[in-house]
């Protein structure tokens, strides 16, 4: 017995009436394709913003004497260096994959819909007026915290950006139940959990991941609100300062910045074997291997803001949970080579940019799980590190990498034609440099001892500054890798297919369904 709020089947146009054509039907539509491009459409543009911020940051940091002379001060600086981290966690990645899962999902499992077609609709408007209220109140001198004093006016901003923050929280918690619970009540009888695509049971580990750390941070801004808003005795933190920060940052440390790519493996572990034209041997070993990794990523026990001068990530756990996470993506990669070896792609054929980009993306996510696994290790010294962002944008490029990967492999389900193969090689390789040398750059910085925190650490600023120089390149090349996958994308997502209002859904299906049997 399913429990859904519509029927998933299809409903006939002589009960349900015309389907609205144009703008209107992506405002009013439950079908879930459509609502998952909707997630993309957007995610893509915040993505490119937040890519842009982040070349400003980066700027800002080639003089560190002067930290202040783009952004006007040390206050808009540091809601501009917080909200990059924020947005490509709660604006950029998780929407993305979100939007994919919704366009992608139903079909793989036999479904014609998602169990709640209208609380995705509802996800997504929630999700999209909580990330304007974000953006707004930032630039309007919100955010997560200040460097330099916080007014009145900065006080209320950001309060209003702990508000949106809430709404998208609440939002992808929303869409992720929808799709928890479109795996297990709309998959086909007889089909157990283990046996579902891969892509699709990476959704589900992603969806309960989020479900355990989400809420979390949301306990953590009524927690932060109460330090702006409340009366001392009741403040638990210091908002003149980036304590704020202090105690959101988990989100974007490990383990918790290893939920953003959990489904890169399921994408990985669909796309690979299917270019390839085999059969992944062991597909059970697989999903359990995803199912590890999320379980690994799951976040906020490990924030140490209120235990202080304790801190959890001296101990034992957080190391064992940070060197486990490349042992496991390592065998997974494994298994992806073994693959590659019985594939039928010759090495002298151009790899499709679907195929390309899975494979990049997996080896981008070992590469950051093994540095976040140096970065655990007590000799290193690099928990306050710069380390610690240079795993972040490698966790978020890889991210990015998979998505586009999967948008052009199952591109039937998402766009009106397909995409570019050219730009969509352009694109994987403008993400996948850009995030090598952010990442490289910031794992180096740590080593030579600066710190995470802006302007932070003693090191020598010449060599720091020559790092910088190749972050900002990094930054840019993210920017343009984003713009090209954004092109290219919008030039074929269209509200109606050329053929009529969803001709040509039915055989994209049953390709999906195809592809993940």
């Amino acid at each position: 017995m399913t429990m859904t709020d519509s029927a998933p089947v299809a409903v006939t146009e002589a009960a349900a009436g015309p389907e609205p054509a144009g703008a209107a039907r992506w405002v009013t539509t439950n079908d879930c394709r459509i609502v998952g491009r909707a997630f993309m459409a957007v995610s893509l543009v915040l993505g490119v913003g937040a890519a842009a911020v982040g070349v400003l940051t980066r700027v800002e940091r080639l003089d560190p004497s002067a930290p202040d002379q783009i952004l006007g001060g040390l206050n808009s600086w540091f809601q501009m260096w917080t909200l990059y981290r924020a947005a490509f966690v709660l604006l950029v990645v998780l929407p993305l994959f979100l939007g994919l899962a919704m366009a992608v999902v139903p079909g793989k499992l036999g479904a014609d819909n998602l169990a709640f077609p209208r609380a995705a609709q509802a996800s997504f408007w929630a999700w999209l007026i909580g990330s304007l209220i974000v953006v707004v109140s930032v630039f309007a001198g919100g955010g997560w915290g200040a460097m330099d004093g916080v007014t009145a006016a900065e006080r209320d901003a950001m309060t209003l950006t702990l508000l949106g923050a809430g709404l998208v929280i609440v939002a992808l918690l929303s869409g992720a139940v929808n799709l928890a619970t479109t795996v297990i009540s709309l998959r086909p009888a007889g089909m157990s959990l283990l046996q579902v695509p891969l892509f699709a049971w990476s959704m589900l580990v992603s969806a309960v991941v989020w479900l355990f750390t989400l809420p979390v941070a949301a306990a953590n801004i009524v927690v932060v609100y109460a330090d702006l808003r409340g009366r001392d005795p009741v403040a638990f933190g210091l908002p003149e300062s980036p304590g704020i920060w202090g105690q959101l940052d988990w989100l974007v440390e490990q383990p918790a910045v290893y939920a953003l790519a959990v489904p890169v493996l399921g994408i990985a572990g669909e796309i690979v074997p299917d270019r390839l034209g085999i059969r992944l041997d062991r597909r059970g070993a697989a999903a359990s291997i995803i199912g590890l990794f999320g379980l690994l990523a799951v976040g906020g026990w490990s924030q140490d803001y209120f235990t202080a001068p304790a801190d959890h990530r001296d101990e034992l756990l957080y190391v064992g949970v940070g060197v486990a996470a490349v042992v496991v993506v390592l065998a997974f990669c494994g298994a992806l080579a073994d693959a590659a070896r019985r594939g039928s792609v010759r090495l002298q054929e151009m790899p499709s940019s679907a195929l390309a980009g899975s494979a990049l993306a997996v080896v981008l996510l070992a590469g950051a799980t093994f540095f976040g696994a140096l970065r655990v290790i007590k000799p290193f010294e690099l928990l306050e590190r710069s380390t610690t962002t240079g795993v972040f944008n490698a966790v978020v490029a890889a991210a990015l990498i998979g998505t586009a990967a999967g948008v052009w492999h199952w591109w039937p389900e998402i766009l009106s034609r397909p995409p570019s193969e050219s730009r969509g090689r352009l694109a994987v390789l403008l993400l996948l440099a850009g995030g090598v040398l952010l990442a490289a750059s910031d794992v180096i910085a740590g080593f030579l001892g600066a710190g995470d925190r802006p302007f932070v650490g003693d090191y020598d600023s010449g060599a720091v500054g020559g790092l910088n120089a190749v972050a900002v390149a990094g930054s840019v090349l993210l920017v343009l890798g984003l713009i090209a996958a954004a092109a290219a994308v919008f030039e074929t997502m269209r509200p109606d297919r050329p053929d009529g209002p969803g001709a040509g859904d039915a055989a994209a299906a049953g390709l999906l369904r195809g592809a993940g049997s």
